[in-house]
């Protein structure tokens, strides 16, 4: 077995495997490596596994380097899935050689969001995914799966006569996007960054906006992959909710995924235990934990970002305090240093 940087040469192989693979996930693509380079420019480190010159693996990774953040390397960022994917010997082989890697650049800690335990790194099961089984008949779904005080509002939605659309469009998304995490106290993703993704998968990226008389309440920007749709980002007014243009745009995509031959609905990464985690296990999705992987190279102790964490907590009492035009103008720039 050979483990080699990724070249120009085999990047069509690279994609052909990752699409055949059944552990893959949409952030293993080479398009999502050249969405991250183009937004942030952070340097990539793709390594394969070979056996007979053939593809056997993959593990992509990004390095983080930052005076205030610290270094570290991430498989892969802004993503709630990466980790290494092959059979077990090219997995275990591709996970050693990130721990060279990790040693060479002096990391403070190798992190691999694996959607499943696959090595004896240090394990913590901070984030869960939400996954709601379709149907080709929307219907199975609504009886079936969805909570009586789900449809409740969703025919409420129904009754407000919002206008719900897909579209290639980011400027309505983005407004929204921006708002809502401002209010939430977290710094956002730069247009560019949704632009990059529209421009690299605009057969598999998609915005969903819901108005009323023409202004938008809701908004999600959704991703697709094989037999899964993925709702990666979403965003309401909070002034809105009463008009429940959440329950609607989140129905009218369920039911575009069952008519369109699509077998999963993904909520998207949740942190365990809170509200939003709840809020898709009502819809009757199927709560998974998310294991993510840690070698410790000179780090202490595993890192946490999720809203436990002290100083994230005294972060976001500051940042739901900041102008919405300044929290526009800086946030991109923290937020490319979060992975």
């Amino acid at each position: 077995m050979e483990i080699c940087e990724l070249k120009s040469i085999d990047e069509k192989k690279w994609d052909e495997y990752v699409f055949n693979h059944p552990q893959s996930t949409f952030y293993h693509q080479l398009g999502w490596k050249r969405v991250i380079e183009k937004s942030y420019g952070h340097k990539s480190y793709y390594f394969l596994a070979k056996e007979d010159d053939e593809i056997i693996g993959v593990l992509p990774m990004f390095l983080f380097k930052n005076l205030v953040f610290g270094r570290k390397l991430i498989s892969v960022p802004f993503a709630p899935y990466g980790g290494a994917v092959g059979n077990v010997a090219a997995v275990r082989a591709l996970i050693d050689h990130a721990f060279k890697l990790a040693k060479e650049l002096d990391v403070e800690y190798l992190e691999l969001r694996s959607k499943g335990n696959s090595s004896n790194l240090l394990t913590t099961s901070l984030y869960t995914t939400s996954i709601l089984k379709l149907d080709p008949n929307p219907d199975v779904v609504w009886k079936e799966r969805l909570t009586r005080n789900k449809r409740k509002n969703i025919v409420k939605s129904q009754k407000r006569n919002l206008n719900i659309q897909f579209s290639n469009e980011i400027e309505e998304f983005y407004k929204i996007f921006a708002i809502n995490m401002r209010d939430l106290g977290s710094p956002m993703h730069s247009k560019i960054f949704f632009t990059n993704i529209l421009h690299e998968f605009p057969d598999s990226s998609k915005t969903q906006i819901v108005s009323l008389d023409k202004k938008p309440l809701y908004a999600a920007f959704y991703i697709f992959y094989k037999n899964t749709m993925i709702n990666s980002w979403s965003s309401t007014l909070e002034e809105y909710r009463n008009f429940y243009p959440t329950d609607g745009g989140i129905w009218t995509a369920i039911e575009y995924g069952c008519l369109n031959n699509y077998r999963y609905y993904d909520f998207g990464r949740s942190q365990q235990g809170s509200p939003n985690m709840e809020f898709k296990e009502r819809w009757g999705a199927e709560t998974q934990e998310l294991d993510y992987q840690y070698y410790l190279n000179r780090g202490i102790k595993i890192p946490d970002y999720t809203s436990n964490n002290q100083k994230r907590k005294i972060f976001t009492k500051i940042w739901k305090r900041l102008p919405l035009l300044l929290t526009n103008v800086i946030g991109k720039s923290l937020r490319k240093e979060v992975p």
